[in-house]
Parts: structure tokens; C-alpha cells; sequence
């Protein structure tokens, strides 16, 4: 009898054992797959956010089916995938870590070279006839080398053109034609509750759906390795884990609404992804021009509190307040300065921090634009010509 409660204890040790082994193991395994956040991935836009939400590799539960799923809709959801699926591939990559201390090349053999790690992601191919498939910047960052794997089994070798850390999405070319390609939507009129399908390789197995709902637009998250936001997310309840970064996030209809780029750790259903109509303007960029083309103001700023309103004499909380003024940017050479709220620009009154952002995003680099600024109880205008936003900012 003695015996056999020993081994019960012994059996029980040893499961407690192995679940505390998985519960260490299973972040470390996220982070190997290049997604949700996971890999290296800079971002650095220029509005700072009013919430701090660090992005990192996890997983999320599988969301309840929303209501009205009828057999109609069941149908719907299966040709959209039909129509975006073989389209979704799989990115194997091989990725240049840092070396120790920094140390350049020419001081090994005195430190071993560090190995390349392998990640993984998914991506859109959105021009079949040359090649070209959307992904996450964060996907292939420092890749040395890169592996495109189809739904119908043809792997080509991957090469980077070009990437922008600061919405993180990335161009990647194979050399093939005649490839299935994805439609892109329209985001535009995109609402809240709108069926979400995302497709993507989470944990390596290719060509995963799942199923949700648009939760809510135009969502900012900060990335912790920079504490800059990105911006213009599309928040969603459809599954989302590691191996989806790059992959897509499709409408009912069949067409690409965003790529998949983030989810929240300690949250269940919370996934992200780059509004499309963002990722179109970017990419092509990225293809036309080798870089994404900003005008810039050279600012960060938040949204006005009562608290904020109240510290700094305001009449109302209209308008956004600037909490930093970036070395040689356009704003410095204006004479913009931190706690000045600007209320309008070019008489387009500013009303939340979305409002400015649009604002400039409409403007082209070279224009000259009036700032209507608070400061110390007066009403100032400020004139400054807009510039091309760095591609790394401090």
C-alpha cells in the first residue's frame, strides 16, 4: 500500500513538473516564430499614444461565433477563403542576430559569430504577375535568407525590396509569374462588427483560418523597443498567433482589409492589424520608390485631459497639446514648442489626435502649412514647411 502511494506522489511531482516546464517553454517557442509581435520589429511613428501597449509574442483563446452566423454566412466565409487562401503563404526566414556588445566584425574570432535564428510569418501575395507579396517589416528584419512556401507545395526564394519599420509592412519579391493574388479592399467605409477572417501560418501550420468580428478602427499600440506607436490598426477578435504576422485579415466579401501584425498578451481576442488602405499607399512606395514617403511636422503629441486643459489655462480640450519637439524637424525650425496646443491647421480645426495626423497625410512633402497654436493664453500662428519623415527617428 506504502508502494503504491509513493508512486501516486511520484506521479504527481512529475506532472507539476512537466506543466511548470511548459508554462517556461511555450513563451520561449512564441518567440521564435516571427509573429504577433514577435522578432525584431522598430517602429517609430510620429504621435506618441495615450495608453502604453506593449506588443509580444503569444497566444489567445479561440472567440465565440458571433451572432447571426447562419448557414448563408458559413457559405460567404468559405468563398472568401476560397478566394484569398492560395494566396497566403508561408515565410521561412533566417535572421542576423545582433552581435555581442555591439562589436563589429573585425574583433571575431575573439567572440564567436553568432548563428542565425529562424522566424517565421506569413504573407500576402497581392501581384502575381511579378511576384511581389505583402508582409510585415518585423517578418524579415535583418533576414539573410528568406524561403516563400505556396499553398499548392512551390517554394521560391524570397528577397527583400523594401520595408518601412514605421507602419511595418514590407515588400518581398520571388521570381515567379502567374501567381494566385489576393483583391484588396477598401477600408474606408469599414464598421465596427464587420466580419473578420484571418488567414495566416500560426505555430507553422500553413493556411489556419479563423473567425471574428471588426472590434473596433483605428487603434494605436506602442512597441516596446522603441516606445513609438504604430498606428492605423484594425483591432479584431478572429484568432490571431504567432506565424500570422503578414498574413490576412479578409472581409466577407474576399478582400484584404488589413495584414495581421499584433496581438496582446494577457488578453484574449485581441488581435491587430494595418488597416489596408494604409498598407496600399505604403507598399507602393516601397515598390515605385524604395522607401514610404511622409510629410512630416516633427512632433509627438496627446490628447488634452481636463488635467491637461487645466495645467495649461485652456479654454476648452479642443485640439492636441505637444509634448516633444524633434532636433532639426521642421516644427524646431518653426519655433513649435512642447505644451503648445495646436487647434487648427490651414483653418482645419483639430478636434482629436486622429484629426491631425489625416490632416498631414493629405499634404505633400514641400507644402508650406499655418498652425494655429495656444500658448500662455494667446492665440499664434506658426508657418513651417513640411519635410520627408526620416526613415529612423531618434
Amino acid at each position: 500500500m506504502r508502494l503504491i502511494e509513493n508512486l501516486k506522489l511520484n506521479k504527481a511531482k512529475a506532472t507539476l513538473a512537466l506543466v511548470l516546464v511548459l508554462l517556461i517553454f511555450l513563451p520561449a517557442c512564441a518567440a521564435q516564430q516571427g509573429t504577433g509581435f514577435s522578432g525584431p520589429s522598430p517602429l517609430t511613428p510620429t504621435t506618441t499614444a495615450t495608453t502604453s501597449t506593449e506588443i509580444t509574442p503569444w497566444t489567445q483563446q479561440p472567440t465565440q461565433e458571433p451572432q447571426g452566423y447562419t448557414e448563408a454566412t458559413q457559405d460567404a466565409i468559405t468563398a472568401a477563403v476560397e478566394k484569398v487562401a492560395p494566396a497566403v503563404v508561408f515565410i521561412d526566414t533566417k535572421y542576423q542576430v545582433q552581435t555581442p556588445f555591439g562589436f563589429p566584425d573585425f574583433y571575431y574570432p575573439f567572440f564567436q559569430q553568432p548563428e542565425p535564428q529562424e522566424g517565421q510569418g506569413s504573407g500576402v501575395i497581392v501581384d502575381g504577375k511579378n511576384g511581389y507579396i505583402m508582409t510585415n517589416a518585423h517578418v524579415v528584419r535583418n533576414a539573410v535568407d528568406i524561403r516563400v512556401t505556396l499553398p499548392d507545395g512551390r517554394s521560391f526564394q524570397g528577397k527583400v525590396v523594401a520595408s518601412d519599420s514605421i507602419s511595418d509592412i514590407a515588400a518581398v519579391k520571388i521570381d515567379a509569374t502567374n501567381l494566385p493574388e489576393a483583391k484588396l479592399g477598401d477600408t474606408s467605409n469599414l464598421k465596427v462588427g464587420s466580419w473578420a477572417i484571418a488567414i495566416g501560418n500560426p505555430y507553422g501550420f500553413e493556411n489556419t483560418v479563423t473567425v471574428g468580428v471588426v472590434s473596433a478602427l483605428n487603434r494605436t499600440l506602442t512597441n516596446p523597443e522603441t516606445g513609438r506607436p504604430l498606428q492605423d490598426l484594425i483591432q479584431t477578435d478572429a484568432a490571431i498567433n504567432p506565424g500570422n504576422s503578414g498574413g490576412a485579415l479578409v472581409n466577407i466579401k474576399g478582400e484584404v482589409i488589413g495584414i495581421n501584425t499584433a496581438i496582446i498578451t494577457y488578453a484574449q481576442g485581441m488581435g491587430f492589424a494595418v488597416d489596408i488602405n494604409t498598407a496600399k499607399q505604403v507598399f507602393s512606395d516601397l515598390i515605385t520608390k524604395g522607401q514610404a514617403i511622409r510629410p512630416w511636422i516633427g512632433i509627438t503629441y496627446s490628447k488634452i485631459t481636463a488635467d491637461t486643459a487645466k495645467k495649461l489655462q485652456l479654454p476648452d480640450q479642443m485640439g492636441v497639446v505637444v509634448v516633444e519637439v524633434m532636433n532639426g524637424s521642421p516644427a524646431q525650425k518653426a519655433g513649435v514648442q512642447v505644451n503648445d496646443v495646436i487647434k487648427a491647421i490651414d483653418g482645419t480645426p483639430i478636434y482629436h489626435l486622429d484629426d491631425l495626423r489625416n490632416v498631414i497625410r493629405n499634404k505633400n512633402v514641400g507644402d508650406q502649412v499655418s498652425l494655429t497654436i495656444w500658448r500662455n493664453g494667446s492665440t499664434l500662428t506658426i508657418s513651417l514647411k513640411l519635410e520627408q519623415m526620416p526613415s529612423e527617428l531618434p
